[in-house]
């Protein structure tokens, strides 16, 4: 069934308004951490007691009240079903237990909005709900009555466009839908892919600094790609590596840092697993496993929150999060990010330092929307470290302590990203919305490191090669237009989409190389500082890629069934040049229609049966650093997909099981020769089983398992034919829990195991990394000093401080991190 928009008012439109008292703001910005001890000691002086808490144990709002969501509460207890409303909505209320003792509710079922859903659960209690400045909810009495009348809600879906992000899930972790590609936000039962959105709640609950600290923590196809302590993040997605640039912000890629993506501006973390080439358009690094979005932050209500962080051995940061939305009709928004960190991670001589700040404005009127962001990023580290490759033959040596740095003190790693967007859409009518958005991007950096090293025996000695000081520089310029049109023809119903992106960017690079040295992974040589020269840097790459796509998806028996037929015709052409005379010396130009079919059949509500074919054009893979012919250029080629899989949601508790098959061409690098390298086809085969929601309204769950059985196939002479994939364990799973404490109102307890199979690594199958589990505990308490909401989190990552190898795609390992604190404090004011 097609959905049209509908904002209803607010319920309590016109009540009072308290406001809230702004307890020590002036101390909290000129001393934050000071001012957050100070928080913690008066709790329990000019705040709540343990009855008088949160039901929502997340400070701010996820969403705005207007927004919808699929509310499952049964009659009973007033305050547990309140809880539960709050942890669904992720709105925070506060209320104390003489308001709800005694008292039940009737309870509420459906898709709605907040406001609705809260006022259909205050029906007959004599209370109703009340919005603070801070964007918090309190209950507070009728005056007179004990009874309240309700105006009769009138309950409709309402279709979310590009600029609003589809309301959360039960639980709050994960969102109901997300955008996939050309195809706009759908909800998650109408899409025939394998798809999952992380919401903001989940990323401050997981404390992170980066995108990638979020989806190793929570996904059970993603896996880290590099060691723990280097300088950026990459990620496995269903077995193959998808590198940082292949990440989109707001559907556009090379938008984001080349190294850390930080996510002090960020919504939501969308996730498609498999090819997204016709989705989205080809990715710069030509990443095959998977898609990632980001979705930038809007001010959907007033919003000041200030926190203070700890992480060990001894980093401590601030960040400020300020969102106000003004005008007659509230139409024009502000969203104010920032973040500062400085201090010493748990590795032997390494030091970070961060800054991250980002502005986002929109405008929203009835038929036009229009929105804009600045991301400004800067990150410096010391002594950063490299994964290693293995000699052939050699046993695998036991995993090193993480906390031993092999990195030499002159290492470092400076980055600097800056990037601008805007995006705009306009309802020409009921039937056709255009849209267009256009960014840029300048990332530069410098860094003295070496690319890694390779382990020549049991006893952990290494060859540490290709050292270098490097200053570069990526200038990408982005953009995407087009069309969607919603119509019928006669008993079948249509939504269409035509657009085209385009996408330019340029690399300069320059640098010296230094001589090998020779180290242990259990004892580290330290070497003296490299006498370094002036240099300068010139234009490395160019990457000019650009796409049309049209898309349908047909709708029958009021969508029940629903087919999308979608084609894509591609175009990339890159060049490399040589650093010494500035002369071309590589390239490609190519060109290639890629087709999608997708098909979605909902015999009920609560399940939806999916499949799908869908085929990309990818750049040729890039050798890593570490290779001798690291600055070749290989030719595209086309990646296919094949998944069939069921998505079943019960209303506060969803499921998903997904079959899958992606072939794609077998690059690796031969350990003897050192030289990368197309050999045959990799076909990775998996089935991934997946869950989120809410098991009752204190019990919440998320994560899965992943089977695979990736094969090589078509290699040269045979040899390693039907043999397992480099770099891709047979299972890997992550299973998060969270359990609200029912004695202490406020209290949620947390834990997580995360476990990779054994791992080959290295096409012989004559190598493996063992399998291995992690466990994480946490905790977090809400609670009120004087209607100021705060929130109290606490981490403990690797409690058992478990060592262990974590290995990538091209047969490289890494050390996992040991075990490792995360502390905060947030206020709402």
């Amino acid at each position: 069934m097609r959905v049209k928009q509908n904002q209803q008012p607010s319920l309590y439109a016109g009540q009072t308004n308290p406001g809230v008292k702004r307890l020590g703001l002036e101390l909290f910005q000129r001393r934050p951490i000071a001012a957050a001890i100070i928080y913690v000691a008066l709790a329990g002086t000019l705040g709540s007691t343990p009855n008088q808490a949160m039901a929502a144990e997340t400070p701010g709002a996820e969403h705005s009240p207007f927004q919808q969501a699929n509310y499952q509460i049964e009659p009973g207890p007033l305050a547990p079903a309140l809880r539960s409303l709050a942890s669904t909505a992720n709105v925070l209320l506060t209320f104390t237990a003489d308001q709800t003792d005694g008292k039940q509710t009737s309870g509420v079922k459906g898709r709605m909005d907040f406001t609705s859903a809260m006022a259909a659960l205050l029906s007959g209690t004599g209370l109703h709900a009340v919005q603070l400045d801070t964007g918090a909810f309190i209950l507070e009495s009728v005056a007179g009555d004990s009874q309240v009348v309700l105006a009769p809600v009138d309950v409709k879906a309402r279709l979310a466009t590009s600029t609003e992000a589809p309301a959360a899930y039960a639980g709050g972790q994960v969102a109901s839908g997300s955008r996939v590609g050309v195809l706009g936000n759908k909800d998650l039962m109408d899409t025939p892919f394998s798809t999952v959105s992380y919401t903001q709640r989940k990323i401050q609950d997981e404390q992170a600094r980066s995108v990638a600290d979020v989806l190793f923590a929570s996904d059970p196809s993603v896996r880290a790609s590099i060691g723990a302590s280097n300088r950026y993040d990459a990620f496995t997605i269903r077995g193959l590596r998808v590198a940082n640039s292949d990440v989109a912000l707001n559907g556009l890629f090379g938008l984001v840092p080349n190294w850390r993506i930080g996510v002090d501006s960020v919504e939501r973390i969308e996730l498609l697993k498999g090819p997204g080439a016709f989705l989205y358009g080809m990715a710069p690094a030509g990443g095959v496993g998977g898609n990632i979005n980001l979705v930038t932050k809007r001010a959907d209500e007033d919003l000041t929150r200030l926190t203070t962080t700890y992480s060990s051995s001894n980093i401590w940061g601030q960040r400020f999060d300020i969102g106000r939305r003004v005008g007659d009709e509230k139409q024009f928004g502000v969203r104010l990010n920032g973040s500062q960190n400085e201090g010493a991670p748990p590795y032997d001589g390494t030091s970070v330092r961060s800054k991250d700040f980002s502005l986002g404005l929109d405008y929203r009127a009835d038929r036009f929307r229009v929105s804009g962001d600045f991301i400004y990023q800067k990150d410096h580290t010391t002594a950063q470290e490299r994964g290693y490759s293995l000699t052939p033959g050699i046993a695998v040596p036991s995993a090193p302590n993480p906390r031993t740095n092999l990195s030499q003190s002159y290492d470092f790693a400076d980055s600097e990203s800056t990037t601008g967007l805007l995006s705009g859409e306009f309802d020409v009518n009921d039937q056709i919305t255009l849209f267009a958005s256009v960014g840029a991007n300048r990332f530069n950096f410098e860094k003295r490191e070496a690319s890694g090293g390779t382990i020549l025996n049991a006893a952990g000695d290494i060859n540490v090669g290709t050292n270098a000081l490097q200053n570069g520089q990526y200038e990408t310029v982005t953009g995407e237009a087009g069309a969607r049109f919603r119509f019928d023809t006669g008993v079948l119903s249509h939504e269409a989409t035509v657009s085209a992106n385009a996408l330019d960017q340029d690399y300069d690079l320059g640098q010296i190389t230094f001589a090998s040295y020779r180290s242990n992974i259990y004892a580290p040589v330290t070497t003296t500082t490299p006498v370094t020269s002036s240099y300068g840097k010139s234009r490395a790459s160019e990457l000019s890629m650009h796409s049309t796509a049209l898309a349908d998806t047909i709708g029958w028996h009021d969508d029940r069934v629903q087919l999308t037929l979608g084609v894509r015709q591609q175009y990339v052409n890159s060049k490399s040049y040589s650093g010494t005379t500035g002369l071309k010396t590589r390239g490609y130009s190519d060109t290639a229609t890629t087709p999608t079919v997708g098909l979605v059949i909902r015999p009920t509500d609560e399940l939806s049966l999916y499949a799908n074919y869908i085929e990309g054009l990818t750049p040729g893979p890039t050798p890593p650093t570490a290779a001798v012919n690291s600055g070749d250029v290989f030719a595209p080629f086309k990646s296919k997909q094949y998944e069939a899989g069921a998505k079943l949601d019960l209303g506060s508790l969803g499921f998903g099981l997904s079959v899958f098959q992606i072939d794609v061409p077998n690059g690796i690098t031969d350990p003897a020769t050192h030289v990368f390298k197309l050999d045959g086809l990799q076909r990775n085969r998996g089935v991934e089983l997946t869950t989120f929601g809410e098991i009752t309204p204190r019990v919440r769950l998320l994560g899965g398992v992943t089977f695979f059985d990736a094969r090589q196939d078509k290699t040269s002479g045979g040899s390693n034919n039907g043999k397992f994939a480099v770099g891709v364990p047979r299972a890997q799973s992550t299973l998060g829990a969270e359990w609200d404490v029912p004695s202490i109102e406020g209290l949620t307890l947390t834990s997580r195991a995360i476990y990779t199979g054994e791992t080959y690594l290295d096409s012989a199958n004559q190598q493996t990394a063992p399998s291995w589990v992690r466990y994480d505990l946490g905790a977090r308490y809400a609670f009120a000093v004087n209607h100021v909401p705060l929130t109290l989190r606490g981490t403990v990552q690797n409690v058992f401080d478990r060592r262990y190898w974590e290995a990538n795609p091209s047969g490289y390992v890494g050390a996992g991190a040991p075990l490792t604190t995360w502390i905060s404090l947030s206020a709402d004011f």
